[in-house]
């Protein structure tokens, strides 16, 4: 399996595959094209964006992808707000890694690891992003591990849950 950071017009023209991959992890957009438009491109335009992919032969079986972030941004606000001007300026700016995802199928082979560490590789920035708040999540026990730890708590954007804030220094 090759772990790597795709470029734009690659990242682009591989987006249904990546849709199928995020698709089947959280299942939680309408649509491919209020995905696209509404995550995937929209994020793809801000300060620092890099996304990478765990290639397994020709298919992408994970995806990690994440921005500097900036006051105005709804996800940079929402964490200002729940941490506070003073913890949030210790934190902020910050590469938020926005989304994380291994099909089912490729989980337990360190794949996650190996892109959440590809996510933050050469970033001076500290690091932040929201996770489940269940310490026995796979996602919450790898993080964990790398370093990362509970800043805070805020809710999901569609308001269904509280996340925890969890971040990780340079």
């Amino acid at each position: 399996m090759e772990v790597r950071c795709l470029a734009d017009a690659e990242m682009r023209s591989r987006a249904p595959e990546i849709w199928s991959v995020y698709d089947a992890v959280f299942d939680d957009r309408a649509s491919y094209a209020d995905w696209l438009e509404g995550m995937l491109l929209r994020h793809a335009a801000r300060d620092s964006f890099r996304f990478a992919a765990a290639i397994e032969g020709d298919r992408i079986v994970g995806i990690a992808w994440g921005y500097i972030g900036a006051p105005g941004q709804y996800y940079t606000d929402s964490v200002r707000g729940a941490l506070g001007d003073e913890l949030a300026d210790r934190w902020q700016p910050a590469l938020e890694i926005v989304e994380l995802a291994v099909l089912p199928t490729h989980r337990g082979a360190g794949t996650g690891r190996t892109l959440l560490r590809m996510m933050t590789a050469g970033i001076e920035n500290p690091a932040i992003l929201s996770t489940s708040q269940d310490e026995a999540d796979p996602a919450v026990r790898l993080y964990r591990s790398e370093g990362w730890r509970t800043l805070g708590t805020h809710p999901k954007a569609d308001g269904s849950r509280t996340m925890q804030i969890m971040g990780r220094l340079p």
